[in-house]
């Protein structure tokens, strides 16, 4: 019994250490993005729309300045406005992700205007998007382009 007892208590510790070791290596970005992709284009379309989920996990507001992607010359910030019935789109400089909040870019509303792709971008192509906080962090994630799908 005294036997067991100690492969247990030594299992135990065993499994701590490692259950300590993995939650240290797990980072917590203080800025998520989530649900990214991009709407697939014309093939002679000179800019695309980028829509993603920005997810604030501080205690305090961002502020995204910037936006970067080698696959295209200029990365903006854009709202879509309607006024008397008519559409165009407002860019901004930049835009705030609430402290402990989410700011979604989505169809109709905020977006990415992705100008001047240096190449054809179409359903199933992956590119990258770096995105540049007004404290000097940053954020890159993945967004993959896909077939924009109306309901």
């Amino acid at each position: 019994p005294l036997l067991t007892m100690k492969k247990i208590l030594l299992t135990s510790r065993f499994i701590l250490i490692i259950l300590l070791i993995s939650g240290c290596n797990r980072t917590h970005q203080p800025i998520e993005i989530v649900d990214a992709w991009i709407r697939e284009a014309p093939p002679n379309a000179t800019a695309m729309a980028g829509y993603m989920q920005v997810v604030n996990h501080t205690d305090t507001d961002k502020q995204l300045i910037t936006a970067h992607s080698a696959d295209f010359k200029i990365v903006e910030f854009h709202r879509s406005v309607e006024k008397n019935g008519v559409y165009r789109m407002v860019r901004h400089k930049q835009l705030t992700v609430p402290a402990n909040g989410t700011l979604e870019l989505k169809p109709g509303d905020f977006h990415l205007m992705l100008i001047t792709p240096h190449k054809k971008l179409k359903e199933g192509d992956v590119t990258t998007v770096k995105l540049v906080l007004a404290d000097d962090s940053s954020v890159s994630h993945e967004f993959p382009v896909k077939k924009a799908v109306f309901e």
